[in-house]
């Protein structure tokens, strides 16, 4: 049967397990990953993740244990995070950004019982940073515990093997030796409460949290995204985001998945290479951050018409929808909101909605979702059109790994979760952001949003991009700063000044500038923009020498 005459199928799958070998039986011959000119069909993905799940059993892999990867973009991600599943175990994967010390603190507080790694991405050398805190694998020989991860009891290598580490090949050999009988029976056990990921977020203070998500809302939730985001069988997602991110682990992975479409997985980001990647797989389905937006259209060359990029998530700000939708092509993407514990997204609009509604909302909630508007302090619901705590329920996690605390925090007593962002709903019941509530800003006493002032800025001529913070001041209590990349000689202070008083009140126009390449500009190793150490900055270089934050 051709995917294409599968165009309103909906699995019935409500395990990740399951919902492979649908596909691998109603369409064995369409291709689910495309990797470095390789085409994996479901069929072949099927096949090796039942290779990989022996291999697991092999290794004494039990149910509800946690195993980890790092490795990139890569095929054996999946293979691992499916074949994990098959056996009723989960993935907790490792962030390939992190210090050996963050390596560690992710693999140890998962209870990781098993790790795949690769050895090298780029210029950086995993297996020299693992030996850091594993010191275990420079000695030859066999091993089945880790001083530092002491519920580590084996190490396979993806790349090139540490003499204490497990080849890949030898991996599967031992899986080899696991009659069928023996995975069949163990994913008879399979239910759609299992977890699917424990996926660690990449906060600016504090640990990370491990959040939690499970295989069957994972399914349902990429199901009614990819209706939103009008994906077809016959479509071409283009991941480069990293997988150990819910944006591509949860919400582009299932989203297409769930449709029977393929993922071009890129396994390090670079703008030429995805050019050329997008043009040559003729991707549709857009995954991408406005600073990737930002990196495609400013490529030496860009050429939109060699673009078939259509659908997808086209980023947060007014600015990266814009410039998706106009430099990219993404006609038909999508506003969204959503966290890694909403298992990607709880709002989208439709792919088939007006530029209008796109540009002003996030959309209306998920089916079996919902949102409410609260008050910061009192929980109690506000009407329609006002400002104040997103809330939501429906397809949320199920807390955070071995952390009590913060997630009773998380939740209302009557079951909502607090998302930490301000909103509002419209008429309509569409969402519109307003701001991380840490993030307000108060210059002279007035409520003032980052994103507000950010949308002012995109208007100015001359201005790439611009991010807003604010910093402690005598007078006013705090001072908006605005972050810009433009070119100061031309885009001066007085003109951007000058061009936002005809344009919005005083207080929404920014104190102090400073001018940042895109480069230059802080972010959160996803890639998002990170508001506290934008203030940092701000505060470094605009402060007087010896002057306490706290003292203004």
């Amino acid at each position: 049967m051709k995917p294409q005459s599968l165009a309103s199928h909906r699995p019935a799958a409500t395990t990740s397990s399951a919902l492979l070998r649908e596909w691998a039986s109603l369409t064995p011959d369409a291709v689910a990953i495309t990797f470095n000119g390789e085409h994996i069909t479901f069929a072949d993905l099927d096949r090796d993740v039942d290779a990989w799940a022996r291999s697991l059993l092999a290794a004494g892999i039990q149910r509800g244990q946690s195993i980890s990867v790092l490795t990139g973009n890569h095929p054996h991600f999946l293979r691992a995070a499916f074949a994990a599943a098959r056996v009723g175990a989960h993935l907790a994967p490792l962030n390939t950004w992190h210090t050996a010390a963050e390596l560690l603190y992710t693999l140890a507080h998962s209870e990781a019982a098993l790790l795949l790694a690769t050895d090298q991405i780029r210029r950086v050398n995993y297996n020299k940073i693992l030996s850091t805190f594993l010191p275990e694998l420079t000695d030859p020989g066999p091993r089945d515990s880790y001083t530092r991860c002491p519920d580590l009891h084996s190490v396979v290598a993806l790349g090139e093997p540490l003499p204490g580490a497990q080849s890949l090949a030898e991996f599967l050999r031992r899986g080899d030796e696991i009659d069928p009988v023996e995975l069949a029976a163990r994913e008879r056990e399979n239910t759609s409460h299992d977890l699917m990921y424990v996926l660690y977020t990449s906060g600016s203070t504090s640990t990370p949290k491990g959040v939690q998500l499970h295989q069957g809302p994972a399914i349902e939730n990429g199901w009614w995204i990819g209706e939103r985001q009008g994906i077809l069988a016959q479509d071409r997602s283009w991941l480069a985001t990293p997988l150990f991110y819910g944006l591509a682990a949860i919400q582009a992975l299932f989203a297409t998945w769930t449709h029977g479409a393929r993922v071009v997985l890129q396994e390090v980001f670079d703008p030429a290479a995805a050019l050329e990647l997008l043009h040559d797989q003729r991707c549709t389905v857009y995954y991408g951050f406005g600073n990737l937006t930002r990196k495609l259209v400013t490529q030496p060359g860009f050429d939109r018409s060699r673009l078939f990029l259509r659908k997808g998530m086209i980023g947060f700000s007014v600015e990266d929808r814009r410039l998706a939708i106009d430099e990219l092509g993404v006609t038909n993407g999508v506003s969204v909101f959503g966290m890694t514990e909403t298992y990607g997204l709880i709002a989208l609009t439709d792919y088939r909605d007006d530029r209008e509604t796109v540009m002003t909302t996030q959309g209306r909630p998920l089916p079996g979702s919902e949102i409410r508007i609260t008050d910061p302090f009192s929980d109690v619901p506000l009407p329609n059109g006002e400002v104040g705590a997103i809330q939501v329920r429906g397809r949320i996690t199920s807390g955070y790994l071995k952390d009590p605390d913060r997630t009773a925090a998380a939740f209302t007593p009557d079951g909502f979760f607090r998302t930490g962002d301000l909103g509002a709903l419209d008429s309509d019941g569409r969402l519109i952001y307003h701001s991380r509530a840490t993030e307000v800003m108060k210059p002279a006493g007035v409520n003032v949003s980052p994103q507000e002032v950010e949308a002012l800025l995109d208007t100015v001529p001359g201005i790439t991009q611009a991010y807003v913070c604010s910093m402690p001041d005598d007078i006013d209590g705090e001072a908006v700063v605005a972050f810009v990349e433009a070119d100061p000689a031309t885009t001066t202070e007085e003109f951007i000044r000058s061009y936002l008083r005809e344009r919005a009140a005083s207080y929404k126009i920014p104190r102090h500038y400073i001018y940042r390449t895109d480069e230059q500009i802080p972010r959160l190793a996803s890639g998002k923009i990170s508001r506290p150490r934008l203030r940092q900055e701000a505060i470094h270089e605009l402060q007087p020498p010896g002057t306490a934050e706290g003292s203004r």
